[in-house]
């Protein structure tokens, strides 16, 4: 039983996905839209495609989807709610992940994540949006969530409502991802695979 539990943990200890930073500080991550206060939760729906990840859960995936809606009161801010669909193998596997904003901060695009599943409510990950179109037709996430030690995970997705984007509009967007979060490396970020 202990030698089972080894390998996974030597794996991720070793991966590309555990880095040896900290998170950066989420509120400076978001894109001027975002900060300006016009980025509003509730237009951010649809079926998206991710087009890039990074992501240690996404290794083997295929067919990465988001199907994104939003639910709030006249009181609160909306939570955003993803069920996440990919394919390992033949294989279709669905998590939904529960955005809510955070509840001690004004700024907008700051985010708490959980997933829908036994446990999940005990795993909170720390997410901001770090872009959006203005027609919200394309997002941006980045997710941190910092470990004992110097160590952090990290994940990035980019997703867009058009599954089949001009390539111009897909460079675009991780170089806009990659200069709001200047830890990532290029070489790091995986497209997704197609089904």
């Amino acid at each position: 039983m202990m030698a089972s539990l080894l390998l996974p943990l030597a794996l991720l200890l070793s991966s590309p996905f555990l880095t040896s930073s900290q998170c950066p500080d989420f509120p400076f991550l978001r894109s001027d839209f975002i900060a300006s206060g016009s980025f509003r939760e509730d237009r951010l729906v649809g079926f998206f495609t991710e087009q890039y990840y990074y992501d240690i859960a996404q290794i083997g995936a295929s067919c990465q989807t988001l199907n994104v809606t939003t639910s709030s009161s006249s009181t609160t801010t909306p939570t955003i709610s993803m069920a996440f669909s990919v394919k390992y193998g033949p294989i279709p596997f669905t998590i939904n992940e529960i955005y809510s904003p955070l509840t001690n901060s004004p700024l907008p695009g700051l985010f708490n994540k959980k997933v829908d599943m036994p446990g999940g409510k005990y795993l909170t990950i720390p997410t901001v949006i770090l872009d959006v179109a203005e027609d919200y037709s394309t997002m941006s996430l980045y997710s941190c969530l910092e470990l004992p030690g110097e160590n952090a995970i990290k994940e990035l997705v980019i997703a867009t409502l058009d599954p089949n984007p001009p390539q111009e509009t897909l460079t675009k967007l991780l170089n806009s991802a990659l200069a709001l979060v200047e830890t990532l490396k290029e070489e790091d970020i995986k497209s997704t695979t197609p089904c």
